[in-house]
């Protein structure tokens, strides 16, 4: 064993939420080789900041056992943030969930550093709220296209995977454990419905936790979530025990009381989604360089514009007719 003091190290919870949960198996034979053989390899360390080798650094303190340091120098968290991405990605065990979040996680990190290194060399300009600058200056595109390149995905491919983890991380700060299921494959959600329940308010998502603990769902899309949240969602704050009196209740009656429906609910929903198109299309033409862009690609937006603009038209024709009556 070794009787040189070891360094206390730091986990960054930032960090470790990139890193996929290892099995048991994986745990118990790197335990028995550490301990058998020693660590051969180094842990990873930013400013003390555990990158890479958390695992390693557990076992070689519950051990004590003599492990080598190997420190590397960033210049920002996004360059360590984007290091760790592409350590994690050469794992075999990797779910799809994880690499597509990955992947999301690493280009906002290369979009970060690269509009701080644009800045840093000219300082007359200024990024916008959202800490990005226009597309002549930095273009998702070209950065999007370097890593798709590197992990065999069209450029585009790369920018869904942004808008997913970005998707993810909302949902993170909502329900941590929620998040982890999806990104272990314990809990089946498609692309479009992730970004849906991502903006599902909080008693909704709580909502959620309480049926996936009953162990009746292991796959949603959105459409099935909203109606099971209005079958079994119940007011927060009341003691299980009435919970399960009323359940007891339900069962004797030999039927479930669906609850009445709210004639506003559509409504609302979409009340509280149209602002976010709004952003998204602000953020478009502020940081859209259009005379690179291609035909094709304006085409179809444009179309896809069209057909929203008369879908608007109709619903706010619908809305004035029933105002006027």
């Amino acid at each position: 064993m070794n009787d040189m003091p070891m360094p206390e190290l730091v986990k960054d919870p930032e960090f470790t939420d990139l890193i996929q949960p290892r099995d048991t198996q994986y745990m118990e034979e790197l335990e028995e080789d550490i301990f058998d053989h020693g660590c051969t390899d180094p842990v990873c360390v930013w400013n003390n900041i555990i990158i890479d080798g958390h695992l390693r650094y557990d076992l070689c303190k519950r051990w004590d056992i003599h492990f080598t340091l190997r420190r590397i120098l960033f210049e920002s968290r996004d360059e360590a943030v984007s290091f760790i991405c592409r350590t994690q990605l050469n794992r075999t065990d990797l779910t799809g969930e994880y690499k597509k979040y990955l992947i999301g996680r690493m280009f906002r990190a290369e979009m970060n550093t690269a509009v701080g290194k644009f800045l840093k060399e000219n300082p007359d300009k200024t990024a916008n709220p959202d800490g990005q600058v226009s597309q002549k200056y930095v273009r998702k595109t070209d950065v999007a296209t370097v890593i798709g390149n590197q992990y065999n995905f069209g450029f585009s491919t790369v920018t869904k995977y942004d808008i997913y983890a970005r998707a993810v991380d909302d949902l993170k700060r909502k329900s941590p454990e929620i998040a982890q299921k999806i990104l272990t494959g314990k809990l089946r959600v498609s692309h479009e419905n992730i970004i849906e329940l991502s903006r599902l308010p909080i008693e909704d998502i709580n909502g959620l936790k309480r049926l996936l603990d009953s162990g009746s769902i292991d796959r949603i899309g959105y459409s099935q979530l909203r109606h099971e949240l209005r079958w079994q969602r119940l007011p927060t704050g009341k003691p299980d025990s009435r919970r399960i009196k009323r359940e007891k209740a339900s069962a004797e009656a030999g039927i479930k009381q669906m609850p009445a429906t709210d004639p506003d609910s559509e409504l609302e929903s979409l009340k509280f989604t149209i602002p976010s198109w709004s952003k998204t299309i602000s953020r478009t033409m502020e940081l859209t360089d259009f005379t690179s862009t291609s035909t094709k690609a304006r085409r179809e937006v444009k179309m896809q514009l069209l057909n929203l603009t008369r879908k608007i038209t109709k619903l706010l024709s619908q809305l004035e007719e029933d105002d006027s009556k």
